[in-house]
């Protein structure tokens, strides 16, 4: 079982620095490869609200045997549910689902709030982890100004993260320098690009020197920077172990300045009902 590095911030958070996602993850799906992805060393879990799957992932963790304090559970409101005690009854409702009395960090999906903005929603937020319902919260997909309104409305150092598209081919270089500044952890979903990084030429030839695939080094990539975790997803056990096999080799200054060379602003994930105006 591989032992995945804790990333400390702040209010007492320890994020293992990967994680096992779960978009697009069917519950059945989530029945047969969970259980083995915890036997691998995953105890990081990516859901939401939206996902349609914190039911088998509660049913998973209560038959796992494992430890409560050993796991870190993410879930995220979905934005219809942004109405303060809306979001408190759907939290709740999450929390029912995981089989938890409560989630180890709890994030705003989506910055879509609306005429009445997102301080009522961030006081609501604030107000489950104070109930008990969340050690900590964050916010997703928030560009720069969002993210700023956010820190200056809770305070710095109580929003933990900002979950976002990032991977070698979008370099998010001014959001990282705000999210540094604010002490937000940086969580990498779609880290892969939708598994883009499999066969570019780069990667692959940086990866022959360690022994390592394409996948493992954008990875490696992400989980080396300063408060970055990476939560890629997968329903392929195979990918699952080698997704989590990357604490035995490290890149080179040289291999991470090409690396950085391959960003070229492709965002995937950008829904037009949903997304900010982004920054990059």
């Amino acid at each position: 079982m591989t032992d995945v590095p804790i990333i400390a911030g702040s209010n007492g958070l320890n994020m293992p620095t990967l994680g096992f996602g779960t978009f697009q993850l069917s519950e059945q799906t989530i029945r047969d490869i969970l259980p083995q992805a915890l036997e691998l060393g995953y105890r990081h879990i990516d859901t939401a609200q939206f996902y349609d799957n914190e039911a088998a992932i509660g049913e998973v963790l209560d038959q796992s045997g494992l430890d409560r304090s050993s796991l870190f559970i993410t879930t995220k409101v979905w934005f219809d549910r942004y109405e303060p005690e809306e979001l408190i009854r759907s939290v709740h409702e999450s929390l029912e689902r995981l089989r938890l009395e409560h989630v180890d960090l709890l994030l705003l999906h989506w910055p879509v709030f609306g005429g009445r903005g997102m301080n009522p929603t961030l006081e609501a937020l604030m107000h489950a982890r104070a109930q008990g319902l969340a050690r900590h919260i964050g916010v997703s997909n928030f560009n720069i100004d969002q993210t700023e309104q956010a820190v200056n409305y809770c305070g710095q150092d109580e929003l933990a993260t900002n979950q976002v598209e990032y991977h070698v081919y979008l370099g998010q270089e001014r959001l990282r320098r705000v999210l540094g500044r604010h002490n937000l952890v940086l969580t990498a979903y779609m880290p892969l690009a939708k598994a883009r990084t499999i066969n570019d030429p780069v990667l692959w030839e940086i990866g022959s020197q360690y022994g390592k695939t394409s996948a493992q080094v954008a990875l490696r990539w992400l989980i080396e920077q300063d408060r970055v975790a990476a939560i890629p997803a997968t329903s392929n056990i195979y990918h699952a172990r080698a997704n989590i096999d990357l604490f035995k080799f490290s890149l080179s200054d040289e291999d991470r300045g090409r690396i950085a060379a391959l960003d070229k602003r492709i965002r995937i994930c950008t829904p037009e009902e949903l997304a900010p105006d982004w920054d990059d």
